[in-house]
């Protein structure tokens, strides 16, 4: 029996990824008892190192595609926090099926285990991506048509349609947040570990996919959990779903990445080039957030999004890249 009302038994889908890794963290913190269910395609096992012999931790290496390894990982749990998916933008262009597969039938195989098992609550990383073009101006919860510009951003919005349509007929809770650009400790892949790469191999010159002018809203990974936390304790839904876009007001281009990347590595006489073409087939090139939904309930993030940038560029540059964590 628990001793504690307000400990929670917590299912986190894609816990050993990037976000995911620093919920669990979070949550075993605060007391929960924390399940995770992850198949390790982008997750890392070195970033659980801290706690993964936790006593309140258990970690299940399964895929969510697998709904009876679902539902073992979701008996007596009291809700889900839902991050797995596919987090690699272009694969979906090389492969089709990808963001079919994780996005929506594995979302879907969540939904049907909670419904199965009475578990009432999800809470769902969706993506500013959804809102395609239209964020080339600030986008609010209520902007639409939504056409998405690339299969991931076609999977999350399929995925959002799935867990209102749940939260309807079976009575579930649903917490959906579209995010910015999450960058932080743990950070596999994006622009600003690309750019610490290309620059300490050649810190000549670094060569920009786009035209440089590419603007999004970035925000640290802790703030983006403080900020889902912040909302679910003072929204209280009723059979129903609701999303909250998180981020940052303010935007930074590619460029001004750039040059913070080559201060931090103290390069003199920076050089750059664009390569005038689209970042890769499904790019989105602008992601303007409006989080003013979230300010007036009360919380917004401490740093801007260029202090973000600076901040994860800092970590990133003292960490371990992804190819160095498989060559140890």
């Amino acid at each position: 029996k628990r001793q504690d009302r307000d400990m929670q038994r917590i299912l986190v889908t894609g816990g050993a990824g990037f976000i995911g890794s620093h919920l669990v963290e979070s949550l075993l913190s605060e007391g929960h008892f924390v399940t995770i269910l992850d198949n390790m395609s982008s997750g890392n096992e070195i970033w659980m190192k801290s706690y993964i012999e936790h006593p309140r931790l258990k970690v299940i290496f399964g895929d969510i595609m697998d709904i009876f390894m679902v539902e073992s990982a979701m008996k007596n749990q009291d809700e889900v926090w839902h991050l797995a998916g596919n987090a690699n933008i272009p694969l979906g262009y090389l492969d089709t099926q990808v963001d079919l597969n994780s996005a929506v039938q594995g979302t879907k195989n969540i939904l049907e285990t909670m419904r199965k098992l009475g578990v009432t609550t999800i809470v769902f990383a969706s993506s500013g991506a959804v809102y395609g073009n239209l964020s080339k101006d600030k986008v609010k919860e209520s902007s639409a048509p939504l056409y998405p510009l690339s299969l991931y951003a076609a999977g999350k919005l399929a995925a959002e349609a799935f867990i209102s349509a749940y939260c309807h007929l079976f009575g579930l809770r649903g917490y959906i947040f579209r995010f910015g650009n999450v960058v932080g400790e743990r950070m596999p892949r994006g622009v600003i570990r690309d750019f610490i790469e290309k620059l300490r191999e050649n810190p000549s010159e670094l060569t920009i996919l786009g035209d440089g002018t590419q603007e999004k809203s970035y925000f640290l990974v802790e703030e983006c959990i403080e900020g889902m936390k912040y909302v679910k304790s003072h929204v209280v839904l009723e059979s129903q779903s609701e999303i909250f876009n998180l981020g940052n007001s303010l935007t930074t281009n590619v460029i001004q990445i750039a040059e913070i990347i080559a201060d931090i590595l103290n390069i003199e006489n920076f050089r750059y080039q664009c390569t005038k073409r689209e970042a890769w087939p499904g790019d989105q090139p602008v992601v303007k957030l409006d989080v003013s939904k979230v300010k007036q309930l009360g919380w917004h993030t401490k740093y801007n999004s260029y202090e973000s940038v600076e901040i994860a560029a800092c970590l990133l540059y003292t960490s371990p890249s992804p190819r160095d964590m498989r060559r140890s």
